[in-house]
């Protein structure tokens, strides 16, 4: 009888054992999880919002050039969008942890809309006071660069290079985005020129040409051709 209690009673200890055993485990993948979770989910939160704040600012500057290049605005239309958004960033966290100011003497709005390579630049500063972030500096380029070529054989047809601020061609442009002494162009067909991009332009009209090209962005650049 005392034999088969101690068993049990050894059994038990092994039971007990491997209980608190599994717990420890558990509450130290708890534990992990959870300071794993606040260790990152801050940083994870700030560098999205930084980068928000990144794609805002560049959108607003694609913005002001699309509108200078169409004549809506004048020259100061980057300057005013760019002062809206620091307000509008400042009535959002009123307490004034985040401050993004823009280095005026960094701007530059292409001086003449009516350009084939029409150009917008701005560099950015950013402040988030909650952690410490201060000076943390950025800059946004914007440009739309037409290039155009008379074919030879049709006095009626031109090939048009498009490229963005990156230097790339600029993809997915059919007739809506082409404009010939404005009139819509006859045809569009993309083609390809030394491994690069470029669009085969027919047209109905007479030189000298005025050739205008947009892109998705809005914005417009142009060529006087012939």
């Amino acid at each position: 009888m005392m034999k088969a209690n101690m068993e049990k009673r050894g059994q038990f200890v092994i039971i007990a054992v491997m209980l608190t055993a599994i717990m420890l485990v558990s509450i130290g993948a708890l534990m992990h999880g959870a300071v794993t979770y606040y260790r990152h989910e801050p940083w994870e939160e700030y560098l999205t919002l930084v980068g928000n704040i990144e794609v805002n600012s560049r959108k607003l500057v694609e913005l002001s050039l699309a509108s200078y290049t169409n004549f809506l605005e004048g020259n100061s239309i980057l300057e005013n969008n760019l002062e809206k958004w620091q307000n509008d960033l400042t009535d959002i966290y009123p307490i004034g942890e985040i401050v993004l100011t823009h280095d005026p003497n960094s701007l530059m709005l292409s001086p003449n809309p009516n350009s084939s390579n029409p150009m917008a630049n701005a560099v950015f500063s950013l402040d988030i006071h909650s952690i410490g972030l201060k000076g943390y500096e950025f800059s946004v380029a914007s440009s739309l660069n037409l290039g155009i070529k008379v074919n030879s054989g049709s006095i009626y047809s031109i090939t048009a290079t498009v490229t963005s601020e990156t230097g790339e061609p600029v993809t997915g442009l059919d007739a809506s985005n082409f404009r010939i002494n404005d009139n819509a162009p006859t045809g569009v067909t993309p083609a390809y020129e030394d491994n690069t991009l470029v669009y085969e332009i027919a047209f109905n009209g007479t030189y000298p040409a005025t050739v205008e090209v947009w892109d998705q962005r809005g914005i417009r650049a142009v060529v006087n051709v012939g």
